[in-house]
């Protein structure tokens, strides 16, 4: 990552340490050492602190005195909020988007998905790749009735969000259900089924929730905030 594609010092380390929070290679919970990020970078403490104020004045850090800067936790309610609302804006994108689809959006989609497969037969792939790839398959629809704007709106909300879905795919080993997701939502876009294809979509976007569980309680249990038991896992 070149340095000629920021404005400064601080921006490119404020890039790459909030990239590496959404890809979980700095955890949930890590102390983020000023001292460390100035030697990996060759740059001085004022840039470093720059880049750590954007960080917290975007939620991605937090400063606990006289211990230090932590990546902040998940919180799974906000993570169930932000399902909630994904499901409702994208069933109402899908609902346009079937009035006015076009062979060449629908080509875009179905090769997609050819994408994915092809991805998930490589050895070793990583998840991140896996999460762009569906992120960007999403964003087709949006764009198409001309809601670019709200899917950047969507991702860039998306904090908790987006880690959790990363942490998904980390702990993932059935993709091809995911991919079988995708080609139920396509089908389902041609035959123009909106009540079959809400329900999919919904099913879709809750899947991890259920499914990650058991290692949200267990294996992952210092990744969240702590919060109520009591509906703690009801969407």
């Amino acid at each position: 990552m070149g340095e000629v594609n920021f404005k400064n010092r601080g921006e490119l380390v404020f890039e790459t340490l909030k990239r590496e929070i959404l890809d979980l290679k700095l955890k949930p919970g890590c102390l983020i050492s000023e001292s460390d990020i100035c030697e990996r970078f060759g740059v001085s403490r004022t840039p470093v602190r720059d880049a750590l104020r954007l960080l917290q004045e975007q939620g991605f850090a937090e400063t606990i005195p006289y211990r230090g800067t932590y990546v902040t936790l998940l919180s799974l309610d906000n993570i169930k909020q932000m399902i909630y609302m994904r499901v409702a804006v994208e069933t109402m994108v899908l609902r346009d988007f079937m009035e006015i689809q076009t062979p060449m959006v629908m080509e875009e989609i179905r090769h997609a998905i050819a994408v994915q497969k092809a991805l998930i037969q490589m050895p070793g792939f990583e998840p991140e790749q896996f999460y762009r790839m569906d992120a960007q398959m999403h964003s087709l629809w949006f764009t198409a009735v001309k809601r670019q704007k709200l899917w950047d709106m969507l991702q860039a909300q998306q904090l908790h969000y987006t880690r959790f879905r990363m942490l998904d795919f980390i702990t993932e080993t059935d993709f091809p259900r995911i991919i079988g997701e995708h080609e139920q939502l396509f089908e389902l876009i041609c035959k123009k089924d909106l009540s079959g294809l809400e329900q999919v979509l919904k099913d879709h976007l809750y899947y991890s929730m259920k499914r990650m569980r058991h290692s949200i309680e267990v294996d992952y249990k210092d990744y969240f905030e702590e919060e109520p038991e009591e509906n703690r896992f009801v969407i």
